[in-house]
C-alpha cells in the first residue's frame, strides 16, 4: 500500500530495504535512511509438530539462510537448545 500511494504522488513512504526491488519499482526512488533507524529483529514462530511444506521452508530461508530444513525440523522436534529458532 505504501508504494502504491507514493507512486500515485500522495507523499513519501518509509519501507524496509527488503520491500524495494529496483526493477519492479522502477517508478520509485529509494534513499538509504538506515542511519536514522536502529536495527530491527524479525522473528518467526512455529508450533512444534507442525507439518511444513516446501514453501514454508523457502519462506524461512528468506529470513535466515542458516536455518536449513534439517535445522528447522530438529527445532520443531525439540532437538535441544542449540536448535532453538
Amino acid at each position: 500500500m505504501i508504494k502504491t500511494y507514493v507512486s500515485l504522488g500522495l507523499g513519501l513512504g518509509i519501507i524496509s530495504a527488503l520491500a524495494f526491488d529496483a526493477q519492479r519499482d522502477s517508478g520509485l526512488a529509494a534513499l538509504d535512511a538506515s542511519h536514522l533507524f536502529e536495527s530491527n529483529t524479525t522473528r518467526l514462530a512455529l508450533r512444534r509438530g507442525t507439518y511444513l511444506r516446501r514453501y514454508d521452508y523457502d519462506f524461512i530461508g528468506l529470513f535466515a539462510t542458516h536455518l536449513t530444513r534439517r535445522v528447522v525440523d530438529m527445532a520443531l522436534q525439540g532437538g535441544g537448545a542449540e536448535y532453538q529458532l
